[in-house]
């Protein structure tokens, strides 16, 4: 009986061990607590200020965000409070919306926000329209609108509201609503408007959301959330409650990297093997709104060598028919080989551009994209969507590590970073940046370097990350991994790119093994490399630690537990602590290469050694199960 009992024990240990659920610990992805690109915008522009009406618009109105950057277009709209970008929506009509959210216009979380309380957020406002059509029954509204998108959900309560504006009474009426949901396709809403209150010269529509922040045991998740994504909005006259189609052929998603691993990479590195660092295949995605068949005459790719006077080189795409509302994910092979007379960086510009039938929209026929040599290693494109981190009982001390493959042996000179902000900058703890070597199976091995006392640093300039130097000669080639190790169970909260996707890259380590990332898309992390400015090198034994072995015997154990480290050679104490499934330490003790301990008082169950010295440079994490 007491073997069939100690049987059941161990598949539960099984299970509880693969499925993860252990010291609560866990990697997670919360949304971001401001907007860098805001804040950059207002830092350039200082004499940014509220848009000011200079004429009535006339009908038609029209607005699909892809023209606009930031901020939607001042001749249209009275405010900026939305945030016009392609980065957040799931497949829209068209490239770029306006993205409402619980960030205002300067960039940073509305001063009022507060937990579980429901606040208005973004506005999304109109300039005075004319609508001084008396009698007119053909004025109608319409446009998009999804919830989430690569964002954050909105609850049920954060609503998305829709406002007409009385000019005469001068009073704002709710006429549309929408609850908080999860993710889903763009939807469209047409809204007719024939009540003489409003068919009035000074008509204004507006946008409006409520968001709310869920209460939370760790602040350092708390970001921004409740995000709303609007897009092509089209206001006329001659139209009915059955004019749902737009006429329009347009981009929906932006251009991605040339590269087949990176986003960018360091031209050195790339010179080594042009052919086999290239995609063979130009992508881009479009639609056809249409409810009818559409002709794409020219589909043309522009290359522009942004370091040298070399000549554009223009690559057709040939032409196509579409049928009605077709996605297209164009994919077809080119000839262009990126070659620049710069030997240290290049960069290149390229441009897509659509060319169809008149009266189609050009705003969005039109790409552009950038690709990089610089000095760094990217898989991420340079915006976060929401923020990426460990954090729970059990994390302190766990390990982030994210591989790298250079080209060529090179210098690390540095790591860039760029972390997100979190409510009340909670995520400002101290972390071990570290690097690793390859075991030869793929995951992390050898510890070649750590620096201790490393902060998250916040920039305040437009998509920047901060540098992170190395302070000693480090020579690296072939697969590594950058990273961190924690010294707190709060989250640091690294950005994290949801239009990129990488696979296998990502590992973290809570219980002594390494694990893959379940998330789809890259963090905001950067190995740079060049010329390294430190004068004096350390010897190697001061940077690569032999990793110990740690032995446990016998386990299951039922009395006393019998440790023994070898290939220790860092010349300080060993701290021990062992840590039950609630994630208390239970024990904590000091020892050098063997050590004995007693288990007979504990309870049956699942403990926890965790292993480390006094500079972190060692940490080990080993389970063992109690019987009785």
């Amino acid at each position: 009986m007491q073997d069939i009992k100690h049987i059941f024990f161990l598949i539960i240990f099984i299970f509880v061990y693969q499925t993860g659920y252990l010291l609560n610990a866990q990697e997670i992805l919360i949304p971001l607590n401001e907007n860098p690109k805001l804040k950059e915008y207002l830092k350039v522009k200082s004499s940014f200020k509220n848009h000011k009406a200079t004429d009535t618009l006339e009908l038609p109105f029209y607005d699909d965000f892809s023209s606009s950057n930031l901020y939607p277009n001042p001749k249209l709209w009275a405010d900026s409070f939305a945030f016009v970008n392609s980065s957040y929506p799931d497949l829209p009509p068209s490239i770029g919306v306006a993205t409402l959210d619980a960030i205002d216009e300067k960039g940073e979380f509305y001063s009022g926000a507060g937990y579980d309380i429901s606040f208005i957020a973004d506005y999304l406002s109109t300039q005075p329209i004319n609508l001084n059509y008396p009698g007119n029954q053909t004025i109608y509204l319409s446009f998009y609108y999804q919830p989430q998108g690569l964002g954050d959900n909105p609850e049920e309560k954060d609503s998305l509201f829709l406002e007409f504006y009385e000019p005469e009474a001068q009073k704002w009426n709710t006429v549309w609503k929408k609850e908080g949901g999860l993710n889903q396709n763009f939807e469209q809403v047409i809204l007719h408007i024939n009540e003489s209150n409003y068919l009035k010269k000074g008509f204004r529509f507006r946008f409006k959301n409520l968001a709310s922040l869920s209460t939370n045991s760790f602040p350092s998740k708390v970001g921004n959330v409740d995000h709303w994504h609007i897009d092509y909005i089209v206001l006329d006259t001659g139209r009915s409650a059955s004019d749902l189609v737009p006429h329009d052929i347009a981009f929906v998603n932006p251009m991605h990297s040339f590269l087949n691993d990176y986003q960018a990479m360091p031209w050195k590195h790339f010179l080594v093997n042009p052919a086999s660092e290239l995609k063979p295949n130009i992508e881009v995605t479009y639609r056809n709104n249409d409810n009818i068949d559409r002709l794409i005459e020219r589909l043309d790719f522009v290359f522009i060598d942004n370091t040298s006077n070399r000549a554009n080189d223009t690559l057709h795409g040939g032409s196509s028919d579409l049928t009605p509302n077709l996605l297209v994910d164009y994919s077809a092979p080119y000839s262009y080989s990126f070659v620049t007379n710069s030997t240290d960086t290049a960069s290149f510009l390229i441009k897509s551009l659509i060319t169809t039938d008149d009266f189609d929209p050009i705003e969005n026929n039109e790409l552009h994209y950038i690709q990089k040599f610089y000095n760094y290693y990217a898989y991420d494109d340079g915006s976060a969507e929401v923020g990426y981190g460990l954090i729970g009982e059990g994390s302190r001390f766990a390990r982030l590590a994210y591989q790298f493959n250079s080209r060529k042996s090179d210098t690390l000179q540095a790591v860039q970073m760029y972390f997100n902000r979190t409510l009340n900058d909670a995520s400002q703890k101290y972390f071990y940046l570290t690097v690793w070597d390859d075991d030869g199976t793929g995951l992390p091995g050898q510890i070649i370097y750590e620096k201790e006392g490393a902060l998250p640093k916040y920039e305040n300039e437009l998509n920047k990350f901060h540098t992170f130097n190395i302070d000693t000669l480090l020579v690296v080639s072939g697969v590594f991994y950058v990273g961190w190790v924690q010294t707190t169970e709060d989250m640091l909260n690294i950005g994290f790119d949801k239009n990129t996707s990488i696979d296998n890259k990502i590992f973290y380590n809570i219980t002594g093994e390494w694990v893959n990332s379940k998330f789809v898309g890259s963090l905001m992390i950067r190995p740079v490399f060049g010329e390294n400015l430190i004068t004096s090198v350390p010897k190697l034994t001061e940077q690569i630690y032999k990793k110990p072995q740690i032995h446990l015997y016998p386990n299951p154990v039922k009395n006393t537990l019998q440790i023994q480290l070898e290939n220790y050679t860092i010349n300080n104490s060993i701290n021990l602590s062992i840590i039950n499934m609630r994630g208390q330490i239970i024990y904590h003790s000091e020892f050098e290469n063997e050590d004995i301990v007693d288990f007979s008082d504990f309870n049956e169950g699942i403990y926890f050694l965790r292993f480390t010295d006094k500079n972190k440079s060692f940490i080990e994490t080993k389970k063992i199960i109690k019987i009785n």
